[in-house]
């Protein structure tokens, strides 16, 4: 484990600046089981330096407007935005993901989430989105697996022994249920911790909430 820097544009993130993103946002008190192996990784997670999220703060990438940073979208592009993923998820149909196990990586810790087919359909309507909006540039990253970050480092440690901690909770998985897209204006600054360590804290503000409900359909 090393520390987490963010990136943008194939750069580290500066510090204080604000990105659009689209997360998932799980609801962790009406969630109890998921609510459980969230504490109970963080638990694992105490005695190594990383920044803990709270219970606010645990979320699902599903993809970041990188072409600019937010201050340089204005508000109309943004009302545009919005308007592109309601027609794009508007016969999305909400659906479950398995949350776990918890994960040890270089950058702290995570859920793996699964299965893939409805994430990937997911990513994709919201890439389409953020392309009819903002043209190819974008998207500038594969995205990767997904996964609902627990914590990001802050220092070095031996991730392997964390991980064997995480490994022995039980369960190891969750359910949570997704129904909406979650629009953010997110924010990493860097903040000090031990010593001289710094690392990196994120907090965001809503801009909107996308529901997925098919044609006809309520959203529950």
């Amino acid at each position: 484990m090393k520390k987490f820097v963010p990136q943008f544009q194939g750069s580290p993130w500066a510090d204080g600046m604000h990105v659009l993103h689209a997360y998932l946002l799980p609801d962790l008190a009406t969630n109890r089981e998921l609510a459980q192996l969230i504490a109970a990784s963080r638990e694992s997670m105490r005695p190594y330096p990383i920044s803990l999220l709270s219970d606010d703060r645990p979320h699902a990438t599903i993809e970041m407007v990188a072409d600019t940073s937010s201050d340089n979208i204005a508000m109309n592009d943004r009302t545009a935005l919005i308007y592109a993923l309601h027609k794009h998820l508007t016969d999305a149909t909400p659906f479950h993901v398995m949350a776990g196990s918890p994960i040890a990586n270089k950058a702290g810790a995570l859920l793996d989430l699964s299965p893939d087919g409805p994430l990937e359909d997911l990513r994709g309507r919201v890439q389409d989105a953020f392309r009819e909006t903002r043209g190819p540039e974008v998207i500038q990253h594969d995205g990767g697996r997904h996964h609902m970050s627990l914590g990001y480092s802050w220092g070095t440690a031996d991730s392997d022994i964390l991980q064997s901690a995480l490994r022995r909770i039980t369960p190891s998985h969750a359910v949570f249920r997704v129904d909406r897209v979650h629009l953010l204006d997110v924010q990493f600054r860097e903040h000090a911790h031990e010593g001289r360590d710094t690392g990196w804290e994120i907090s965001w503000n809503p801009v909107a909430s996308l529901p997925l409900a098919p044609r006809g359909a309520a959203a529950h």
